[in-house]
């Protein structure tokens, strides 16, 4: 038996009052555990001798301790595969219109007022009807509402969803839906327009800091402020009863940068004082360029953010306030690209492989997999990112070295394809998230 490499380890923490002690966790499993320094040291160094079995046996079972000829890499791979034939859930990104109000300025996408119309509708339908129909292994379609701004083609969504409600309700499958969304227009009578008849229950919704901030980057294209009428739908949206009833949930992303990242800690205190600490959940996003248009210009060091993020983090829990996992999980697809069947549509019928594709310089060429109108026999099985597997395996990437794969999959693939790899944050700040994630679960147990 060997121990693994896919593992990451505290500094041995006397400093926290944990002498002689360090968490471990294991990336193959997403498991932490807090040990002896000493059982630490022998164990990196495969000595197992006089090792508690209990221990041992906790130790095998989380994949910190493996078979000593395995090979680490082609285990998480294969196990990855394997795990990606077995989903049983069909998951599209549907970008209904190409339109939107805003005009922000990290945005990669050219808008326009086109919209799904029947046709496209219908092949939509048509298109998850044929996948279905080919894989037995399906039980349930998850649907991605997107955009441009989805809300800008609402009636194409009620449309679409109603169709393909239809279709899962005939065949018994499960039907879920979520939408990313500016909440300019998400209103309490759309919004309950949209749990009811169109199942959508989850929602993403991007706040760059406080009013200060937000209205000087995400402002619309007349250069109007939003902050204050996003935030109105946010407070009068979750005071519903069907936010509650159907366990709805909005998760507030804040885009980050130089420029704004002193707004963040106004923001967390914002939400506390609005009362929607227990109503939202919130995360942070380094703003990254959009297929070269300089974005990211204004970005924070790796090292800078994941700290600040630590501080966001903490301050987070501190005020209650709902917050994604401290800790990772394992990956088995680092995204929609790596699921053969899982595909982007736009509001004209092209399909993608990633959703930030359409209405972009990549709308064409060989990033375009083909079109709901065209016979599938003329689609590109080979298009841009599909080949995600083969690159990690080549090595062009550091991913295949990195002891982070496990739950990282290789970030996002499309930044790769661009020259601009974005590790994330946890890389740089988890020996802080280890402890935080530790206290916390430290202080629910008392």
């Amino acid at each position: 038996m060997k121990f693994s490499k896919y593992h990451i380890a505290t500094d041995e923490l006397s400093e926290v009052d944990m002498k002689n002690k360090r968490i471990i966790f294991s990336t193959r499993s997403s498991t932490s555990i807090l040990v002896e320094e000493e059982l630490y040291q022998k164990a990196i160094t495969n000595d197992f001798s006089g090792m508690n079995k209990k221990i041992f046996n906790t130790l095998v079972e989380k994949e910190f301790i493996i078979p000593v000829d395995e090979n680490e890499f082609n285990y998480v791979i294969s196990t990855n595969k394997e795990a990606r034939d077995k989903v049983n859930f069909l998951s599209m990104t549907i970008q209904p219109t190409a339109n939107c109000q805003l005009g922000c300025h990290y945005c990669g996408q050219t808008h326009s007022k086109d919209t799904a119309n029947e046709n496209v509708i219908n092949k939509y339908v048509e298109r998850i009807e044929n996948v279905f129909s080919k894989n037995e292994v399906y039980n349930g379609l998850s649907i991605t509402w997107y955009g441009g701004e989805p809300l800008m083609g609402y009636s194409s969504i009620i449309k679409a969803s109603k169709k393909m409600i239809e279709v899962c309700k005939v065949r018994n499958f499960t039907y879920i839906s979520n939408m990313i969304t500016n909440g300019l227009s998400l209103k309490p009578k759309l919004f309950e327009q949209l749990v009811r008849e169109c199942n959508i229950t989850d929602y993403q919704i991007t706040l760059d800091g406080t009013s200060e901030s937000h209205d000087t980057r995400r402002i619309t294209k007349k250069g109007e402020p939003t902050f204050d009428l996003i935030m109105k739908n946010i407070v009068d949206v979750t005071s519903t009863e069907t936010y509650s009833n159907y366990k709805c949930n909005i998760s507030i992303r804040v885009n980050i940068d130089k420029t704004n990242y002193q707004y963040v800690d106004p923001l967390i205190e914002l939400i506390k004082e609005l009362g929607l600490q227990d109503k939202i959940s919130i995360y942070f996003a380094p703003i990254t360029d959009f297929g070269g248009n300089d974005a990211g210009k204004e970005s924070l060091s790796l090292d800078f953010f994941a700290q600040k993020e630590i501080e966001w983090l903490f301050k987070c829990y501190e005020y209650k306030i709902r917050i994604n996992n401290i800790l990772p999980q394992r990956s088995y697809s680092v995204c929609m690209v790596q699921n053969k069947n899982d595909e982007v549509w736009d509001a004209y019928g092209n399909i993608y492989a990633c959703w930030e594709f359409p209405y972009s310089e990549y709308a064409k060429g060989d990033s375009l997999i083909g079109n709901l109108f065209d016979t599938e026999e003329t689609y590109n099985k080979n298009a841009t990112l599909r080949n995600w597997d083969d690159v990690l395996d080549s090595g062009k990437t550091w991913c295949k070295t990195c002891n982070h794969l496990p739950v990282c999959g290789g970030g996002c693939p499309k930044l790769w394809h661009e020259g601009t790899p974005a590790c994330p944050t946890f890389k740089s700040n988890y020996k802080d998230r280890l402890l935080l994630d530790y206290f916390i679960k430290k202080n629910e147990k008392k």
